[in-house]
């Protein structure tokens, strides 16, 4: 069993702050935020949780379909790692109700895990977010190193079990703009590929766009360079912009921590999954180009969760599309940790629920084909006598005036208002309890620390 001291990614009790308020886009330009309703269907209530083994916690997965499995890499810390830490765990199952296992069966994998030394990722590893480009998974994780603020790192494989660093140096840091009297840093890193470019959202409670109040935000990068080191673009108040130290943390995009994105190609826009209410993960859309535009009302999936969201997703962190079942229907599961309990976040489980668009996906109908060859002979002998005598005069008086059904208006739909952040309650986690068996005694020693790593503990 090791006693140290824990320092997971973001604040739990800042994540529950969050809840009672919805997700706070900014208008960027001359955004039109449509707003527009979509049905739902086929309710996902909560599994039976998804994993064995003892780690301490598990929490923040991110999941891909592959090959008729469901791969899924989470934080945890699992008392077989060699270094003391946050480490990043492995499961898979071919049906998201689990259970979750080691290839073949067995306790989840450890994969990941600090460096054991003073490098920027030396003692956590967490909050893992993958992406598959070229035969390359990418992963995106924070880091954290002497239990010091969070950073972001970058690392690939050519299987999902093996990781190779890319970086010896955080690709992203704290940008220090802002003090919000939470020193996380910057972590959750969330990542997309579409068009050749990786996009990524992340938290840093140091940004200028941060709330003041908590730190709360998720800034948009993107770039056709996996390190970030080159080409980067960050979402402005002004829409896509060259990365200056100025600009590229100065728009927050969602007021949110852990925050989980993928981009649906039936619906073209971007679905960001968060838990901001209490019972619920809401799913809010961004536009493909304009990050501030909302294409369509959010969405709830009912479900109590603990800990932020991962969203299933292809490899490249598209949404799983039904095929060609029904135009505009897009399938979204999520994975979170469900309980608490006065300990740190434990018992993935998974839920969904079946997002329908009012889309017109039809062909055009082809022209007939004529069933028999023209003729040139007309089928009656012309005549010269008319038919009929018109029985009535014509009139030029129309018989009825035609009423409109609705009065024109030039003034538009008002767009929902965010919630203030005055209005988020905190509901951070307890860390008391009477422990009285030796693997007791390793979740509240958890327990503690992670209160400390999640910014609860002064």
């Amino acid at each position: 069993m090791r006693h140290h001291t824990i320092r997971t990614r973001s604040v739990f009790a800042l994540a529950a702050a969050a809840s009672g308020a919805a997700l706070m886009l900014a208008a960027a330009g001359s955004a039109n935020a449509q707003d527009v309703p979509l049905t739902t269907e086929n309710p996902r209530p909560n599994s039976a949780p998804l994993t064995g083994g003892d780690a301490a916690y598990e929490y923040a997965p991110t999941i891909i379909a592959e090959n008729g499995v469901y791969r899924m890499w989470y934080c945890a810390q699992d008392p077989q790692g060699a270094v003391p830490g946050d480490d990043i765990l492995y499961a898979e199952s071919a049906n998201l109700n689990g259970p979750f296992t080691a290839p073949g069966g067995g306790d989840p994998l450890i994969v990941f895990e600090g460096r054991g030394d003073g490098s920027f990722d030396g003692q956590h590893t967490c909050d893992p977010s993958i992406v598959k480009v070229d035969g390359t998974y990418y992963m995106y994780y924070g880091a954290a190193v002497n239990d010091g603020a969070t950073t972001i790192g970058v690392a690939r494989s050519a299987d999902g079990f093996t990781w190779e660093r890319m970086v010896s140096a955080p690709i992203i840091a704290p940008a220090g703009q802002q003090d919000t009297g939470n020193d996380y840093g910057a972590g959750q890193p969330s990542a997309v590929y579409l068009d050749g470019q990786f996009y990524l959202i992340f938290t840093d409670t140091t940004g200028a766009g941060a709330l003041a109040s908590n730190g709360a935000g998720q800034f948009a990068w993107r770039s056709s360079d996996p390190t970030f080191a080159t080409g980067t673009e960050v979402f402005t108040a002004e829409g896509w912009q060259a990365s200056t130290p100025e600009n590229n943390r100065r728009f927050s995009v969602a007021n949110a921590f852990s925050a989980d994105w993928q981009y649906s190609d039936e619906i073209e826009s971007f679905i960001i999954a968060h838990n901001n209410d209490a019972g619920r993960t809401t799913l809010t859309f961004l536009g493909t180009e304009n990050l501030a535009e909302h294409p369509y009302a959010p969405v709830n999936i009912e479900g109590a969760w603990a800990e932020g969201p991962g969203v299933v997703s292809l490899p490249d962190k598209h949404a799983v599309d039904d095929g060609p079942m029904e135009c505009g229907r897009v399938p979204v599961d999520v994975i979170h940790s469900s309980r608490a309990d006065g300990v740190p976040p434990q018992d993935l489980v998974h839920k969904g629920i079946d997002l329908v668009a009012p889309i017109d996906c039809e062909e055009p109908s082809p022209t007939p084909t004529p069933t028999e060859d023209p003729t040139d002979e007309p089928t009656e002998d012309p005549t010269d006598e008319p038919t009929d005598e018109p029985t009535e005069e014509p009139t030029d008086e129309p018989s009825e005036s035609p009423t409109p059904t609705q009065e024109p208006t030039e003034d538009p739909t008002p767009s929902p208002s965010p919630t203030s952040d005055d209005d988020l309650p905190d509901t951070g986690a307890s860390s008391t309890g009477l422990l009285v068996t030796l693997g007791v005694a390793l979740m509240a020693g958890a327990a503690l620390l992670y209160r400390y790593r999640r910014g609860t503990i002064a």
